[in-house]
């Protein structure tokens, strides 16, 4: 699949080194992930920030997959996800996370 459309696809999207795996959901609940040669960081610049949302150094989300935050304690938080599950919020990232869900 061309990058474009996985990236329109996209979920989740996870820093492996150099790499990043794309995590993309398909209609029947399955999920596939594919590598690619790019950093988080360059991945990031060429996402729409209307869409997607970086919540730790190795992680970037869709918006629309976030339920809602958790604060865990201690300044720990986490975003929860519609399929129930969680993702950490990294210190640098919690301001723009609480500003999207308008805390």
């Amino acid at each position: 699949l061309p990058i474009p459309l996985l990236l329109a696809l996209g979920v989740r999207i996870d820093a492996e080194r150099d790499y990043v795996r794309l995590h993309v959901g398909q209609k029947d609940g399955a999920s596939r992930s594919y590598l690619l040669l790019q950093t988080v960081s360059g991945l990031e610049a060429r996402l729409d920030p209307e869409r997607f949302i970086r919540l730790h150094r190795s992680t970037i989300l869709r918006r629309d997959r976030i339920r809602g935050l958790r604060h865990d304690g201690l300044g720990v938080w986490s975003a929860e996800l519609d399929d129930g599950s969680l993702v950490r919020i990294g210190r640098t990232y919690l301001a723009k996370a609480k500003a999207m869900a308008g805390r």
